[in-house]
This record gives C-alpha cells, sequence and structure tokens, in this order.
C-alpha cells in the first residue's frame, strides 16, 4: 500500500458496540513523500471527532465479524477524503465502515510544524460480544 515510503502505526482503543474488547489500528504515510524527503519530521495525525460504525443487531446475531479494512487521506486540513474498501467481510457491514471513516475529523499530521496530508489504512474489528439471553 504505502510502497518503499515509510510508514507508521497507531493504536485506539475503542472497545464499542462494533469492537467489544478490540483496538483498531491505523497505518498511515505521507501521501507526497519522496525519496529526498526526511521521515524523521512528520508527526501522527490525532483524531479530533471520531464516529463508530453502525453494527446492525440482525449481522451481530448471524455472528458476521472480522476486520475491514478501509483506506482515506487525511488531508492538511484534518478532513477526510478518498475513502474506500480495501478489504472487506460482507457486503452488508462494509460500507457501514467507510461511512464512519469519512465523518472522522483530524488534528493533521505534520511534517516540521507545517500540515500535510497523509494517506491511512484503518483497521476496524467488528466482533460481537456476549449475547445475553432474549439479546
Amino acid at each position: 500500500m504505502f510502497g518503499d515510503r515509510k510508514f507508521y502505526s497507531l493504536t485506539l482503543n475503542m472497545p464499542n458496540l462494533n469492537s467489544a474488547g478490540g483496538s483498531w489500528v491505523i497505518r498511515f504515510a505521507e501521501l507526497k513523500q519522496d525519496a529526498s524527503t526526511d521521515s524523521a519530521g512528520l508527526s501522527a495525525p490525532t483524531a479530533t471527532r471520531k464516529v463508530d460504525p453502525a453494527y446492525p443487531l440482525q449481522l451481530m446475531r448471524e455472528n458476521v465479524e472480522g476486520t475491514v479494512i478501509v483506506y482515506a487521506v487525511i488531508h492538511a486540513d484534518g478532513s477526510v477524503g478518498s475513502v474506500r474498501i480495501l478489504r472487506g467481510i460482507d457486503d452488508r457491514i462494509d460500507p457501514f465502515a467507510s461511512q464512519a471513516i469519512s465523518q472522522w475529523r483530524f488534528r493533521p499530521a505534520t511534517r516540521n510544524g507545517a500540515p500535510v496530508d497523509v494517506e491511512a489504512t484503518f483497521l476496524i474489528p467488528f466482533r460481537p460480544g456476549r449475547m445475553k439471553a432474549g439479546f
């Protein structure tokens, strides 16, 4: 995905409806990095608005689970664009992952203090928690 560019990873602990005990992994690299660019000055983007993907009850009951991988560009203004599914788990759940990521906002990545565009992959776990009787 990132070719020969240096990429970074960060983990977001997001125990929620779609990942009862899981964390999200985000990998990112500068979008327009060339061989002469020193990667040491790149700082990570920071999520300022997170939106959980929907996880319909019916799909939880059917044990539809796995990890959706979503690609997106985090722009220098903190917005998210070019969102697409790289690897899905089910056509009924994949769109929820991409719709959620498109609504996120970030304090952008910076290179030597200046905001830069980065491309990122989001590994989003969908794992139903233990279902109680009558759920």
